[in-house]
């Protein structure tokens, strides 16, 4: 079983595990949802997500304008603003989990609108820019 929750722990989330396949997406929905330069999302059948929200504080928002043209819901914590998950419209049973609510963050497997990422992601070293 893997935990994770928002940033103010109003919502909780558990799956069954870490998901083998994750994505860093660049698109610009998911840069401006997440204020990143990439979102992590864990690609995950939403039945094995569970969502304990004791404060009714899971939001939805409707992202039509989007780069796809697919039609996706955005939930998010409306007490702390954390990006929780999408979800595509249809029938589709698949959910884009944030895997920035975890502790354990693997590598992400694939790269979503690679031709979005930024060049400067490149020239950081590791350890070459602490704060």
């Amino acid at each position: 079983m893997a935990t994770g929750r928002c940033n103010c722990g109003s919502i909780n989330i558990s799956i069954p595990a870490i998901p083998e396949q994750s994505a860093i997406c660049y698109c610009a929905n998911c840069r401006r949802a997440g204020s990143c330069a990439g979102s992590i999302i864990f690609i995950i059948d939403g039945k094995d997500v569970k969502i304990e929200d004791k404060k009714n504080s899971l939001k939805d928002y409707t992202d039509a304008d989007t780069v796809s043209g697919n039609t996706i819901t955005r939930r998010f914590c409306s007490n702390c603003g954390s990006p929780v998950m999408s979800v595509p419209g249809g029938d589709n049973p698949t959910v884009y989990l944030k895997g920035g609510l975890f502790d354990r963050l693997p590598p992400p497997t694939f790269k979503s609108f690679e031709q979005e990422e930024p060049d400067w992601l490149s020239i950081l070293k590791p350890g070459s820019a602490n704060m």
